[in-house]
């Protein structure tokens, strides 16, 4: 039976993949451990990058979605990861103008606009390109927006955003009210992802501009061509796509989806080939988009009248020519990309995909599967091989287990989730309930005391054995993490 409204259910309300407001706690948490750790190793700016750490969720949100402060935040985390740091970018930018946040609730880079505009202000804190207008004091702030969207495109090309009309600004507003009217879950969760929307001509990497979302290199930022506002449904799609993506890209802060960065999947519709992330990335879009292709073909007659008729036919870009498939006359629908996607995806080597990444594709197909029965038919995978046999359980280790010190934490119990950063290389752990409880139980006790802990604090019955079994998968996980050590003695 076909149901979008369960389809959208399912997509918007998953705790780690779809729930928006989930995902944006754990950003946040995410973003504050990080301004602690930068403060301990840039004494310079350690007060600014405190006292950012202190402002409230939504006061602190317009700044970690901030295209300059998120990109500065991001290459800071990076240095770190990588053992290049030398002092904060972030602390830098806030040092240089960007500090205090302005007193209206805006970012950095909003606060520099000719005019303010922001087009679903109920949602999130999305606001228009209208023009720079830059003051002595953020000329710093300015110039980097600059050449963050210059980066955008290709030399010679559009350098940055025009100035957003008034007309421009309400026609985004329409395809904003249009895709949450069409999908009212999942409509403003993507959408509460977006910040800087803009408007360019410019060339990408692909040819002439569509539209495109930012990524690391423009944070929260959605790039689109004028002509994206020529009808409502396309500019609610573009808002669609790109927000999509935005939200996944904040997902993907928290959890791995894949573990091969760099091993390729040929793709049918294009000459090139797609790593596995961005095999993901636009499955996640194409599921999407398939929700909103059949509310779209029932939408209420009311909808239609006030923003006109849908399109007649599937709206998907062509096959790159000299393609497979614009050879063939394939892969030109969305069923056809998302199932081959998925197939890809499923059927990988062990070790590209992880198994949070297999249960991201499968949530999809849940999704997708109330709006097309047919689509795990048409996903061809193996079936599991049999088990030879299961592998008897290893024996406890010995020695006791202790957490590894210093390490920074913060608490999500709304979420049941606990947040670890470990300052030697800012990897960030996120731990679920049971790996927490297990976590917190190591304090220089052996296996056996653990396990018996952490049966005391499951709420309802636990036999010993269930309790050792999880408690053993859980220390494995944090052993391998390098949150917890084993030692010989107490």
């Amino acid at each position: 039976m076909v149901s979008p409204r369960t389809a959208e259910d399912v997509l918007a309300r998953d705790g780690l993949f779809g729930d928006s407001t989930a995902i944006q706690a754990r950003n946040l948490a995410r973003y504050r451990l990080g301004l602690s750790l930068l403060g301990t190793r840039d004494p310079r700016h350690a007060d600014v990058l405190h006292a950012l750490s202190l402002e409230s969720d939504d006061r602190l949100l317009p700044a970690l979605a901030d295209p300059v402060l998120r990109n500065a935040f991001e290459d800071d985390v990076a240095c770190l990861e990588n053992g290049v740091f030398a002092a904060s970018a972030l602390g830098g930018h806030l040092a240089e103008g960007a500090w205090p946040l302005p007193a209206d609730g805006a970012g950095p880079c909003e606060s520099l606009m000719l005019t303010r505009a922001r087009p679903w202000p109920e949602i999130g804190v999305g606001w228009v390109w209208t023009g720079l207008r830059a003051p002595a004091s953020r000329q710093a702030i300015a110039e980097r927006l600059r050449e963050l969207c210059r980066n955008s495109f290709e030399p010679g090309s559009q350098s940055e955003p025009f100035d957003a009309t008034p007309e421009m600004v309400d026609a985004l507003r329409q395809g904003g009210e249009l895709l949450t009217s069409l999908l009212p879950q999942i409509g403003p969760s993507v959408l509460r992802h977006a910040s800087l929307v803009g408007f360019s001509d410019g060339e990408s990497a692909d040819g002439p501009l569509q539209s495109l979302s930012g990524g690391d290199p423009l944070p929260s930022s959605i790039l689109m061509s004028p002509g994206r506002l020529r009808d409502p449904w396309t500019t609610a799609e573009t808002l669609l796509h790109e927000g999509a993506h935005l939200k996944l890209f904040d997902v993907l802060r928290s959890c791995a989806l894949v573990e091969d960065g760099t091993a390729k999947v040929p793709i049918p519709w294009r000459q090139s080939s797609w790593t596995f992330i961005r095999v993901l990335v636009a499955l996640h879009f194409y599921a999407h988009m398939l929700v909103f292709q059949t509310v779209a073909r029932e939408a209420a007659p009311e909808l239609v009248a006030r923003f006109g008729p849908p399109p007649a036919d599937e709206v998907v870009d062509e096959p790159t020519p000299g393609s497979p498939a614009a050879a063939l006359g394939s892969h030109g629908t969305v069923l056809e990309r998302l199932t081959y996607l998925a197939e890809q995806a499923l059927c990988a080597d062990h070790g590209q995909v992880t198994p949070e990444g297999r249960r991201f594709v499968h949530w999809l197909l849940d999704a997708v599967e109330h709006c097309e029965p047919r689509v795990r038919s048409l996903v061809r995978v193996p079936g599991p091989a049999a088990a030879a046999g299961r592998a008897g359980e290893p024996p406890s280790p010995d020695g006791v287990f202790v957490r590894n010190e210093p390490a920074l934490v913060r608490e999500l119990p709304a979420l049941r989730q606990l947040v670890v950063l470990m300052p030697d290389r800012a990897r960030y752990h996120w731990l679920d309930a049971h790996t927490w409880a297990v976590y917190a139980l190591c304090e220089g006790v052996p296996l056996t005391s653990i396990a018996e802990g952490y049966r005391r604090t499951v709420q309802g019955p636990l036999d010993e054995d269930a309790a050792r079994r999880t408690t053993r998968r859980s220390l494995d996980l944090l052993l391998a993490a390098g949150l917890v050590s084993r030692v010989d003695g107490p």
